[in-house]
């Protein structure tokens, strides 16, 4: 049986976040400097994926209230990992 990883409140983790609606890369930095990624299908609604690490889950809650603010519905929030066992999708320029 698998060994559960012990998260705190002030642990450092990679989360992915998906908004419904388009959001701009620009916004990155105002969302403590998680990748964006936005994909618009024909006829389909846009959806927004956000990816990457946050320092604690007082940033988590800062990145959720950006995004309420922004009117984005927020569809799935995944929690992938601390440090580096983390399961981050991220590609790094």
């Amino acid at each position: 049986m698998a060994s559960v990883e012990q998260l705190h409140v002030h642990d450092r983790a990679a989360y992915r976040i998906t908004v419904q609606g388009f959001l701009d890369t620009r916004w990155s930095d105002w969302l403590d400097g998680m990748h964006i990624v936005a994909t618009q299908g024909f006829g389909t609604t846009a959806e927004t994926v956000l990816e990457g690490y946050l320092a604690d889950q007082s940033a988590l809650v800062g990145v959720l209230g950006m995004l309420q603010g922004l009117g984005l519905p927020v569809l799935s929030v995944e929690y992938l990992g601390q440090g580096n066992h983390a399961v981050c999708q991220r590609k790094e320029p």
